[in-house]
């Protein structure tokens, strides 16, 4: 198979004045290794000595790279673990580890790429899923990591970017810690639209994290919470009836005007969460643990997590999504979330993704902030 352009690769060692630049003809091949001819790179500067695959999601991976890219393409396109293994013959441990290690490697292949965004509106919304067994059935020491898990995320309106994904418990928390993620990774000004269902955590979590407070005026009282000048947000609430959507209520919390703009330039009748809705969508399709009354239900938390951040990885830029497809005289231009975005000018194929080499990061990440529940 062609190897990566060594223009795209860098020096792995932390010590080195050329760690993580890549493109300043500073590596050498020393030696080429094994039926895939692996490169075994050089840096001229320090002197380390690497792997080409040192930073890839196939690093320390004994399975053919043909053999493991088409694992991972099964495994994102709606089979599950036995049903893989079955196809690829290919045993279930390797595929679990294949699962594990490149849903690491979508993980931080996001917090490199996902960084000084500045989307038009942004939605929130959780997906409900459930690990080893029902919540019903586990005990409280199961409950930590078994039972109802729900995958949170933050989806541009406009480029259908998944910003900010957590997976966890579904009380305030991890909604706290999904609204923080996502301000984390925009610009601080403008700040998008938020859109999100009539879910009750997540406007204490909004105000608390992208709120102005404002001192106690007085003695003996408690400081202000208040919506920051020029931020909107508004939700959506669905009214069901027989398990069907009966009605749709859309209510503007804070900053209606700016709503109403918003709204024009997405070319929308109203306010809606339809962008996040279409991303569960696929999810369910293309992950097989998400697919509701089924056996292929992870069995371990970790196994649910990784498959659910590889998912999204391709997502972003294997997958073409049809909203965001340009139609000209003689052709149709299909386009990823990513090549939306401005990341790439292509759809990436999954072994081009796999080799993607982690060469930044926002590593300097803030902690998520602790709120005492009075403060809200």
């Amino acid at each position: 198979m062609e190897r990566p352009d060594l223009d795209t690769l860098a020096c792995v060692n932390a010590e080195c004045p050329r760690f993580r630049q890549a493109g300043r003809d500073h590596l050498v091949i020393r030696k080429v290794d094994g039926r895939e001819a692996i490169r075994l790179l050089r840096c001229r500067t320090c002197g380390e000595a690497f792997s080409e695959r040192r930073g890839t999601a196939l690093f320390n991976t004994k399975v053919p790279e043909a053999k493991a890219i088409e694992v991972i393409d099964h495994l994102t396109d709606g089979c599950g673990v036995r049903s893989t293994s079955g196809l690829t013959k290919v045993c279930k441990a390797t595929v679990a580890r294949l699962v594990r290690v490149s849903g690491r490697h979508a993980e931080r292949v996001h917090d490199q790429q996902v960084q000084g965004l500045t989307p038009t509106a942004l939605e929130f919304d959780e997906q409900w899923g459930d690990v080893k067994k029902k919540q019903k059935r586990c005990a409280e020491f199961e409950l930590a990591e078994a039972g109802d898990q729900w995958d949170h995320r933050a989806v541009t309106a406009d480029s259908k970017w998944v910003v900010s994904f957590m997976v966890g418990k579904h009380p305030y928390d991890p909604t706290l810690a999904l609204v923080h993620d996502a301000k984390e990774r925009l610009r601080k000004d403008p700040l998008p639209a938020l859109f999100t269902d009539a879910f009750t955590s997540y406007e204490p979590a909004l105000l608390a994290v992208l709120g102005r407070r404002y001192p106690a005026q007085g003695k003996g009282r408690l400081s202000v919470i208040r919506w920051r000048q020029g931020l909107a947000y508004g939700q959506v609430k669905k009214g069901y009836k027989s398990g069907r959507v009966d009605h749709v209520e859309v209510r503007a919390v804070h900053g209606q005007a700016r709503l109403e703009q918003v709204r024009y330039l997405l070319g929308d009748k109203q306010i809606n969460t339809s962008g996040v809705e279409r991303h569960k969508g696929t999810s369910r399709l293309r992950n097989q643990r998400q697919v509701r009354k089924t056996l292929a239900f992870s069995k371990a938390y970790r196994d649910h997590r990784w498959m659910s951040w590889l998912s999204v990885g391709l997502y972003h830029f294997c997958r073409a999504h049809r909203s965001l497809r340009i139609k000209q005289a003689d052709r149709v231009i299909h386009r990823s979330p990513a090549m939306t975005a401005g990341l790439t000018d292509h759809i990436w194929t999954i072994r081009e993704w796999l080799l993607t080499p982690l060469l930044g990061g926002r590593d300097n990440r803030s902690p998520p902030p602790v709120y005492a529940c009075g403060s809200l």
